[in-house]
């Protein structure tokens, strides 16, 4: 018995010797130091131990091995004496049989059975500063390379530029307008080699970030009134203490919201934008824009805007259009429409958009647009925590101090669209205005998703509107423009008792405010003002005027154009005689009128017969 007990147990040791050379290398002593790695679907165990000893790494099951960083199947153990030539792996319920040692660098399949070369070098890695788009005059774009042993890159298709590290290359300089300049690369290591190509468009001339059709609203609004914001690292951490009034770049009224040229819509929350600041550092863009619920003075007797007013609590769209001058021009259209539905596009260009919800929960995002100047989802540049934009908000007390308004609402007090232009306003703190109503948001962007660095903010200047939006349409918007409530006082389709403004659709077309510099994108670095009443004589009939000439100055400019807007909302104006008035000639009179003036005064494509003559007798 003791007999067949002795050959069963050599008849097993023959048998697992065997199995294990069907899968094991050819047997070497190992090195102090050696990597040996294994493939599992677990974390396995390596045993080791000297052929016909006792000697081991490590009692039974041996050590636990370590994945390799990057990998997510690919464990490794270091070997630590030269004297093993035996390996077991194990875990997870199952084993390895014996198998001989193979040698440092070599990998073990637990699927396959197999050994094979394993490369612990890591993959090469290419990274690009601006990863293609389009630019004005050059673009300088810095490539890293990281885990390789050479790199070079090449212009299109030329000599080969070797480089380490990181380096820095202006491209485009000497090429056309329209054509394109293309970034090769190639970085290698004993991995192998990885390439990336990248594409670069010169823009053609005229884009400004202007093509803006109206001039900046004035009066009690304004847009620059101090400047063009400021250089300075902000922390955007809900507090305002960072901030003051030299960062100033557009000044809004409250109590202008939608809801209060009806008498029906005050139970809604008020989107009511007051002022919005901007500063920037070689890292970020900053905005902070404040933002008013002036419930309980205005309409006390609808709750529902006092309890659940701070705009943090819902899911509302918000956009910042951006002109930077680096990427494709858009006014904020798709392929099919608007962004996300909201009906909002502007007269100037932008060429980012970022785009969040108020409570943050969907976004942020920043857009670019195609080569249509569409914006669409295939050429969204980052989204949620890739965007490294930021965003916090708070209550208080605005920056200046007043919340300066109209203490009244409703169609029945006589509130019209335009009416807080040159309006006699209240400080509505000083009226009883909890101050712990408003609200105040604060953004940083990181410059670099914006293609754009501090030193060209400062020289060359960048554009900014921001829109706040409910249901499908815009609601407010910084700078102001008129567009946000020209519906205001017609009911909603879905629901009578709130307003039509929810579903229009609204073209924007004062100019950008500006950051960091005029530029020749808009703004103004005082208040753009409309004429006041004293320009106006209602008595005086216009005679032999051409059309267009609203005022009867013998010139066609933006007073014109102002004049129809200040007409179509009922405030005081000259005498309008309707064909002069009639701006594109379709024999009535309304806000287009005033577009096809602007857009003749931008020398855009307008009515052929603006300025001909008219005689009215």
């Amino acid at each position: 018995m003791k007999h067949s007990k002795k050959l069963l147990a050599i008849i097993l040791a023959v048998m697992m010797v065997v199995s294990a050379v069907t899968v094991a290398a050819v047997n070497v002593s190992a090195a102090a130091g050696d990597k040996i790695y294994c493939r599992a679907s677990f974390t396995p165990n390596c045993y080791m131990w000297k052929k016909n000893t006792e000697e081991n790494n490590q009692a039974w099951p041996g050590v636990r091995m370590t994945k390799v960083s990057g990998e997510s199947d690919i464990y490794y153990y270091t070997v630590p004496d030269d004297k093993f030539n035996m390996v077991i792996f194990n875990g997870n319920g199952s084993q390895t049989g014996d198998m001989d040692y193979p040698g440092g660098g070599k990998l073990y399949d637990y699927a396959t059975g197999q050994w094979s070369n394993y490369n612990a070098d890591p993959v090469p890695e290419i990274s690009v500063s601006k990863d293609g788009g389009t630019f004005k005059d050059s673009v300088d774009v810095t490539i890293t390379v990281t885990n390789a042993t050479s790199a070079y890159y090449t212009i299109d298709g030329g000599s080969h530029k070797t480089f380490s590290g990181t380096t820095t290359v202006t491209l485009g300089a000497n090429i056309a307008e329209g054509a394109t300049v293309k970034l090769d690369i190639s970085a290698t290591n004993s991995y192998g080699t990885v390439t990336k190509s990248c594409s670069y468009k010169k823009r053609t001339s005229g884009g400004s970030g202007g093509g803006n059709t109206g001039a900046a609203i004035g009066g009690n609004y304004a847009t620059n009134p101090n400047g063009y914001g400021k250089r300075k690292t902000i922390t955007v951490d809900g507090d305002k203490s960072d901030w003051d009034s030299s960062m100033l770049i557009a000044q809004g009224v409250a109590n202008d919201d939608p809801r209060v040229y009806a008498h029906w819509s005050m139970h809604e929350i008020a989107i009511d934008d007051y002022a919005m600041y901007a500063a920037w550092d070689d890292t970020n863009l900053y905005i902070m824009y404040e933002m008013a619920n002036t419930q309980d003075v205005v309409a006390p007797g609808e709750d529902f805007p006092l309890t659940q007013g701070n705009l943090w609590i819902y899911n509302l769209p918000v956009f910042m259009y951006i002109y930077t001058g680096t990427s494709n021009p858009t006014h904020g259209k798709t392929a099919g429409g608007t962004l996300w539905d909201t009906g909002t596009t502007l007269e100037a260009e932008s060429d980012h958009v970022i785009a969040y919800s108020t409570n943050a929960s969907n976004g942020p995002f920043i857009y670019t647009a195609n080569d249509a100047g569409n914006l669409e989802p295939d050429v969204l540049v980052k989204k949620g925590a890739a965007t490294g934009i930021n965003i916090k908000w708070g209550n208080g007390k605005t920056l200046s101090g007043k919340l300066m308004g109209l203490k009244t609402a409703g169609t029945d007090n006589k509130r019209v669209t335009g009416d807080c232009i040159e309006a006699e306003l209240t400080d509505l703190y000083a009226a009883g205005h909890k101050a712990s109503m408003d609200m105040f948001y604060e953004i940083s962007i990181p410059l670099s998703n914006l293609d754009i660095t501090a030193s060209e903010i400062e020289r060359e200047g960048i554009g900014i509107m921001k829109v706040s939006t409910f249901g499908t349409s815009g609601m407010d918007c910084l700078p102001y423009d008129l567009s946000m409530s020209d519906n205001a006082s017609k009911p909603y389709s879905k629901d009578s008792s709130t307003s039509a403004e929810k579903e229009d659709e609204d073209t924007i077309t004062v100019p950008l405010a500006r950051i960091g510099a005029a530029g020749s994108a808009g703004g103004s670095s005082n208040p753009t003002t409309i004429p006041t009443e004293s320009q106006y004589d209602p008595t005086e009939t216009i005679v032999g005027v051409g059309r267009g000439d609203v005022d009867g100055d013998e010139l066609i400019t933006v007073f014109d154009a102002t004049a129809i807007q200040r007409h179509l909302v009922d405030l005081p104006n000259r005498k309008f005689i309707g064909e002069v008035a009639d701006a594109d000639g379709d024999g009535t009179l309304s806000i287009l009128d005033a577009t096809e003036l602007q857009r003749y005064i931008a020398n855009l494509p307008a009515y052929s017969g603006i300025g001909e003559k008219i005689i009215i007798r």
